[in-house]
């Protein structure tokens, strides 16, 4: 028989968050424990960079706060295995506790502040850091570092331990734990950078001159004293590229590398820290190490600012689909977005605003007016009045016709305050066609409807108007049958044939005068505005709604201020408004005893000139439920009634620049105000 084989499964180990950090966390915090007990001061045993600072408080500020404990515990361990039993048991826990507190406030602040890793890419940000992780904390490690040493007799003073434990921790986060906190929290932005090729370069470059000028400051021997003052700067320029470039992050890394080059030059006996003892070469490379990070951080601080600032500049420049361009003083075009850069419609009427990056654009505008360009005669007056401040903002509205179809621009120029001093100016173009074509077939629909309006308000008065019309032409009938009979005798009465043929001219007249204003009611045309007498319009709305009146047996009172000013508007849309509002007065009386059907038409000037013309009823009011509603679409009293008219009415009157509204009478029925705006 065969044999049977069993193969087992491949056996996959997958970490939790935790156990992947602590596994990275542990032998790095034991290299660091390493490494600063060798840089230890002689005499008090304070470290000149303590590492398991930077690295516990990376851990700390990085990690969910459910994970310290972990981190603490790992940390404190692996500093007593380092340092035990070198020193005492009592000693290495007493310095745990301080390891511990000093990186637990440095965590805490700043995550609290930050929200988050800490990013130095403002001088606020730099200066709460600092606060922070620089003075904060390291002052409260100082204390309990300090104490342990008094304690344990190293020291019979308390303030020089304190002092060595302070600069020890205050420099280790100054110099070395942005690059742990970067290095860390931004691998991944460091390795994007990396892969571009000119960035890749431009960082093996600066390594390779950081490298270059730490050898020659700290691993050279100096000739003289008076050579110290090379090495001491030679690093600097390289460090100021490193900020400028690579900002807060790449300034770390360089700083941090400067610092331990200085430790080791110090530590050969070599570079510019040529102190009589080794504690006073400590002193001296301290004070370089603070001296050239401050400043350093600093530059690059307000570089990685200015930066972010030009990127979110640009980002915001290149999102806007309008046309922008940013000019000089002078009216040198300085950028200009994609939107700008890719317009290719340079047609008549639009080709001085398609000027490139580098080109003026007054003298665009000026050789497009000289050209015969309207709208670039428009704007060169306008455009040097905001250079030349004598205006903020200058706006103008043009078209032209492009393909076959009108385009809609809007200009907008505004004055710039440039950080260098100068000024200038942002033109900004934005094609508004589909607003306008927008605008314009909604005013086509308002037009269509207002006369739908007025249509169905003649239909109401249809009845009334017949019988207006059959007065004059039953009235001429009569007459003429009159003038046959006197001019069928002999003699016949001519001087009564006179009469008779004055009174048919009379009677046509008024029927012709009724004709015409319904055909002026009735025909479907453009907004025309002039200026109109608000006394001559309220007589003709009164005499279109005569008939109305009398076959509802309104009384009207007249209340008109003598010389009102003249009102700008569309004669036949202001009758219509009006018109419906004496219709509408009517219809709230039917109820109302004859005697009390009155309605008072007042028209008075306001304080700014203005015409406010209301009408006024005897009715039952307004429901206080729907007057605040009473001129939304669809909204009616009646029970007939679509609810469109006010609506139509209060848009007419808005288009006119007037308001309208209503009220109720104190002593019943209510009140609509129209004001209008006066002539210019």
């Amino acid at each position: 028989m065969g044999e049977t084989r069993t193969f087992a499964a491949p056996i996959h180990v997958r970490l939790t968050p935790l156990a992947r950090g602590l596994l990275l966390f542990a032998p790095a915090v034991l290299l660091c424990n390493a490494v600063g007990s060798l840089m230890r001061y002689p005499d008090v045993g304070a470290a000149l960079f303590f590492l398991p600072y930077a690295v516990l408080t990376t851990a700390l500020i990085l990690a969910p706060r459910r994970d310290w404990v972990w981190y603490i515990l790992v940390g404190a361990v692996a500093h007593f295995i380092t340092h035990w039993p070198r020193w005492t048991v009592s000693w290495v826990l007493l310095a745990d506790v301080a390891n511990v507190a000093r990186a637990l406030v440095a965590a805490v602040l700043l995550r609290r502040l930050f929200d988050g890793p800490p990013r130095l890419d403002s001088v606020w940000a730099l200066l709460v850091f600092v606060a922070s992780a620089v003075l904060i904390a390291p002052a409260a490690g100082a204390a309990i570092g300090a104490a342990n040493v008094v304690v344990h007799g190293a020291s019979p003073t308390y303030w020089p331990p304190f002092r060595a434990w302070f600069m020890s921790n205050a420099l280790t986060g100054l110099a070395v734990l942005p690059a742990f906190l970067y290095a860390a929290s931004d691998s991944t932005r460091w390795w994007r950078v990396l892969r571009e090729p000119q960035r890749a370069t431009e960082a093996w470059l600066l390594t390779v001159a950081l490298v270059a000028t730490c050898a020659i400051a700290f691993l050279l021997p100096i000739a003289s004293r008076w050579h110290v003052a090379l090495p001491f700067y030679a690093p600097l320029p390289v460090l100021i590229w490193a900020a400028l470039r690579f900002g807060t992050g790449g300034a770390s890394l360089a700083l941090t590398a400067v610092a331990f080059a200085a430790v080791w030059g110090a530590d050969r006996g070599t570079g510019p820290f040529l102190a009589a003892t080794p504690d006073g070469n400590i002193v001296v490379l301290q004070l370089f190490v603070l001296l050239t990070a401050i400043p350093v951080l600093c530059i690059a601080a307000i570089g990685s600012a200015r930066r972010d600032a030009v990127l979110l500049y640009r980002s915001l420049l290149a999102s806007v689909q309008d046309r922008v361009a940013i000019l000089d003083a002078g009216g040198t075009v300085l950028e200009a977005n994609d939107s700008w850069r890719r317009s290719t419609d340079a047609l008549e009427g639009d080709q001085f605003n398609h000027v490139t990056v580098g080109a003026n654009y007054l003298d665009a505008c000026r050789v497009a007016a000289d050209a015969g360009n309207p709208t670039a005669a428009r704007v060169l007056p306008g455009i040097t009045s905001v250079l030349n401040r004598l205006a903020r903002v200058f706006e103008m509205e043009y078209n032209y016709e492009q393909t076959g179809r009108r385009q809609w621009y809007v200009m907008s120029v505004e004055a710039l305050e440039r950080s260098d001093g100068g000024g200038g100016a942002v033109v900004t173009l934005r094609n508004v066609t589909a607003r306008r074509e927008a605008q314009m077939e909604i005013e086509e629909q308002r037009l269509e409807l207002s006369h739908l309006a007025r249509v169905g308000v003649l239909g109401q008065l249809s009845g009334a108007l017949a019988h207006e019309l059959n007065q004059p032409l039953a009235a001429i009938s009569n007459n003429v049958q009159a003038a046959a009979r006197l001019l069928n005798r002999d003699p016949a009465d001519v001087a009564e044939v006179n009469a008779i043929l004055r009174d048919i001219l009379s009677d046509d007249l008024r029927a012709a005068q009724v004709i015409q204003r319904l055909t002026a009611l009735l025909r479907r045309g453009e907004t025309h505005l002039q200026p109109m007498n608000a006394s001559d319009l309220l007589e003709e709305v009164l005499q279109l709604a005569h008939a109305e009146l009398i076959t509802r047996r309104v009384t009207v009172q007249k209340s008109i201020a003598p010389e009102l000013p003249l009102i700008l508007g569309d004669r036949v849309q202001l009758q219509q408004v009006l018109l419906n509002l004496i219709l509408n007065a009517c219809e709230a009386m039917s109820a109302t005893p004859q005697a009390e059907r009155v309605l008072v038409l007042t028209a008075k000037a306001t304080a700014s000139r203005h015409v406010d013309v209301s009408v006024r009823d005897h009715g039952t009011g307004i429901s206080p439920t729907l007057i605040d509603r009473l001129f939304e679409p669809f909204v009616t009293t009646k029970a007939e009634g679509l609810g469109l008219g006010l609506s139509i009415s209060r848009t007419i009157v808005a288009a006119h620049g007037g308001r309208l509204w209503a009220e109720n009478n104190p002593d019943g029925g209510a009140t609509l105000h129209c004001v209008l705006a006066p002539a210019p």
